[in-house]
């Protein structure tokens, strides 16, 4: 089995970068779940994210 960890790194009360009305934050997030959620199709793959600042 192949593991994936993806850190997507921002999170919690500062939301680095803004601009245009989006945080760097928000758009880390969504991106790590997009990939997580296209690399956990293949078979044999295990993927998790480290959400440990977004609480």
């Amino acid at each position: 089995m192949v593991k994936i960890f993806i850190d997507p790194g921002h999170g919690g009360q500062d939301p680095r970068a803004v601009a245009n009305g989006l945080k760097e934050k928000d758009l880390t997030l969504a991106i790590s779940k997009k990939i997580k959620s296209l690399l956990s199709a293949y078979k044999g793959v295990s993927v998790r994210l480290s959400l440990k600042h977004y609480h």
